[in-house]
């Protein structure tokens, strides 16, 4: 496996790379944080690169729009965030961004590493079928699992995943808009649009729209206040 590493510690950078290349894995580079990792991941000289490890403390990399930017710009890889803090909410922000993978530099690297082959093979099987979107929550080390479990008494709901653009999707979809109709109102492509509903479809669970639609009305994750009966049963 061909593995890009993202860590402002150059020395921690450089152990976890001698230790994956003694497990039989090809580093492809190291970056400083994920400007960096992006233009050597995505450039016209790019590294190829079957997953990314990025530390979540180092600059910007923690910030959720950034690693949200970083797995737009890579589709092709499969970012992990690997934490030296067991914070559920920089924990779950990784993972509403679209890291298929968390870990903490706590963990043992068999555990670490166990993460890494997990999420980059998702992220193979989902590119065969022919989707960029991610199908199923995240891999998490146990000491993650843990961790989100301390944080507020139970595991994170599915729905804690969706990024801000797959909310406004789902809502989109509660109001019963075609796919065409998100497009404009979403003011993209209808592919991109479709994307946004495959993303959604995965994380809750769901195999139908319908299905999606059910668990949000459920949930209360759509405000309904102000809805006739009319319009909610036309949706």
């Amino acid at each position: 496996m061909r593995v890009a590493i993202c860590d402002g510690h150059r020395v921690f950078a450089d152990a976890l790379a001698s230790l994956l290349r003694s497990a039989g894995h090809d580093v492809t580079g190291c970056a400083v944080d994920l400007d960096e990792a992006i233009r050597m991941l995505a450039g016209p000289d790019r590294a190829r690169a079957d997953a990314c490890v990025i530390d979540l403390r180092a600059p910007r990399s923690g910030k959720r729009p950034e690693i949200g930017r970083a797995v737009a710009a890579v589709p092709g890889a499969a970012f992990v965030g690997l934490s030296g803090s067991d914070d559920p909410s920089s924990l779950r922000h990784a993972m509403a961004a679209g890291v298929r993978g968390v870990a903490l530099k706590a963990d043992d690297f068999g555990e670490f590493l166990r993460v890494l082959t997990e999420a980059a093979a998702r992220a193979e099987s989902d590119a065969a079928r022919g989707s960029s979107a991610q199908a199923g929550p995240a891999v998490l080390s146990s000491s993650v699992r843990t961790a989100l479990r301390r944080g507020d008494g139970v595991a994170a709901g599915p729905s804690q995943f969706l990024t801000e653009r797959e909310r406004e999707a789902l809502g989109r979809l509660v109001r019963g808009e075609s796919t065409a109709g998100m497009a404009r109102g979403m003011g993209v492509r209808i592919s991109t649009a479709r994307t946004h509903i495959d993303a959604v479809l995965c994380k809750l669970g769901a195999h139908t729209r319908m299905e999606a639609v059910a668990y949000a009305v459920r949930e209360g994750l759509v405000d309904m206040s102000g809805w006739h009966l009319e319009q909610a049963a036309g949706a």
